[in-house]
């Protein structure tokens, strides 16, 4: 019962799954006009779930940067500067006595190019984050995907998307939370992929939901979490059941807001990440907040007050922010090791009794609502950071002998700052370490997505050079300088050989 807030708007109702999912929200913002908040207004770092029409005025002073739906239909009421982040969604493909047939089937958009097909919302939305699926481990309520099936789902989502719009960015679904159990669904998945496909799962972004949530009762019946799919019961995490909170393979309620417990989740899904060689990959943290209604007590008899989760929320954003989620061994090291790069609190309104609501029905601020916009509002101006990731190695050749050839060279750029550019980003090209001697200035254009969302390239010609290997220094923000190499008639070049005694 405690997770059906979260099971209405995370799942697709499977008797419409022929319809768009979203037409009616679409339908009720026709009449909203355009506003004119700007990407330089909002912050990629915080979103918010939202699939009203009526979410509009408040997105748009908020500041939040990006928004999902668990759902494909990208809604036509967000202001400029959020980012939309759609979900292909599935569920099990079952045969005539209900029994897995181990295949899977779309709840989405199908995989056509036809109207009403994935194909044409690919064409229209080059560059666009997809979301694979969501928290596939849970039976029933959610995707319901063996781990088996769910990397096949993943291989065929991915293929299609990529081979439409090879610019697209795909992530893999979050779990439900961060757990040994689930861990080891992640585990299967990847196992699996290779053995189907003989090579490594592709993933853009690593994703993950962090709830602190029993998987299992002490009559190995389900609980609020359920059991992972195809994962060991012996390994999950148990109910309480009014026995002591204390030991190591139980959650209680009264510790669905303990932030030890939190930080073990996002230490433990880097982890992960960093024994299968993802450690170099982006971190969403997809969905999080507090799921019991208003009125549910804990072991304690404390209620989820106001109160309560406006200090979750608070104590959440000092950790994200802070140094404690900073770590070289496990994070992300184009965003500074940061373990994750974008959170996104789950949501704006539910009903009246859910405890996570960031306002009232009327958009009244609840206290979480204006803990979230005092956090946003503090840091503002948002940030931009461009960076140059590397510097193109280049090769030419001379038309006559003892000649010279021009080039083109260039630098690969991202920006891990909180926030898309608004002006121009100046690169200079040195022929010398000492940056003394100028080859020449590219601009790149202002809209440089933050939190390392997207890469651009700059290039210009270098005249001139003779035969051998040239060397180039291209900087960005008068420090950040990676060098290149350029080599002019490369068949005739040699390097010197190097032997040992």
């Amino acid at each position: 019962m405690l997770l059906t807030v979260s099971i209405i708007h995370d799942t697709i109702d499977t008797a419409t799954a022929g319809a768009d999912p979203l037409s009616s929200l679409v339908t009720q913002s026709q009449d909203i006009t355009e506003n004119s908040s700007t990407a330089e207004s909002t912050t990629c770092r915080y979103g918010v779930s939202s699939w009203n029409a009526n979410d509009t005025n408040f997105l748009q002073d908020l500041g939040i940067g990006w928004v999902l739906n668990f759902g494909g239909s990208f809604p036509n009421y967000l202001p400029d500067g959020v980012e939309f982040t759609p979900m292909v969604r599935f569920k099990p493909q079952l045969d005539g006595n209900g029994n897995r047939t181990g295949n899977y089937r779309v709840i989405s958009q199908p995989f056509t190019d036809a109207p009403g097909g994935l194909g044409p919302v690919i064409a229209a939305r080059p560059g666009t984050l997809w979301l694979i699926g969501n928290e596939v481990e849970r039976t029933e309520y959610q995707d319901d995907l063996m781990p088996n099936e769910y990397a096949k789902a993943y291989h065929d989502a991915y293929h299609f998307i990529k081979e439409r719009d090879p610019s697209a960015q795909i992530a893999i679904s979050a779990l439900v939370e961060v757990t040994p159990g689930r861990l080891q669904y992640l585990d299967l998945v990847w196992s699996s992929y290779l053995a189907q496909y003989g090579t490594t799962m592709p993933v853009d972004y690593w994703n993950m939901h962090i709830y602190v949530l029993p998987e299992i009762n002490q009559n190995g019946v389900d609980s609020a979490a359920g059991l992972a799919l195809g994962t060991d019961p012996a390994i999950a995490i148990f109910n309480s059941s009014g026995g002591p909170c204390s030991a190591a393979n139980v959650y209680c309620w009264k510790d669905h807001d303990n932030m030890t417990l939190f930080k073990e989740q996002a230490v433990a899904m880097r982890q992960w990440m960093k024994n299968h060689g993802q450690q170099n990959k982006p971190l969403l943290l997809s969905e999080y907040s507090l799921l019991p209604y208003v009125d549910f007590q804990d072991e304690n008899g404390e209620d989820f007050s106001e109160d309560r989760v406006q200090q979750f929320m608070k104590n959440t954003f000092e950790y994200i922010e802070s140094t404690e989620a900073i770590d070289a061994n496990l994070g992300y090291p184009k965003d500074n090791n940061r373990l994750i790069q974008q959170s996104l609190w789950f949501t704006v309104y539910s009903d009246d009794s859910f405890s996570s609501n960031l306002v009232e029905e009327n958009y009244d601020l609840k206290l979480p609502g204006l803990e979230f916009r005092n956090k946003i509002d503090g840091q503002r101006p948002f940030s931009t950071n461009p960076v140059i990731d590397y510097a193109s190695p280049a090769t030419g050749k001379t038309t006559t002998p003892g000649g010279t050839a021009s080039v083109t060279i260039g630098a690969t750029l991202y920006n891990n700052g909180d926030t898309a550019t608004t002006t121009g980003t100046t690169v200079n090209f040195y022929a010398n370490a000492a940056k003394t001697d100028l080859i020449g200035t590219a601009i790149m254009p202002a809209g440089l997505p933050g939190c390392v969302r997207s890469t651009d390239q700059v290039s210009i010609t270098w005249d001139n050079l003779e035969e051998g290997v040239h060397s180039y220094w291209a900087e960005v923000n008068g420090s950040n300088t990676v060098q290149g190499i350029v080599i002019i008639n490369p068949e005739e070049v040699f390097l010197p050989a190097v032997s040992r005694p």
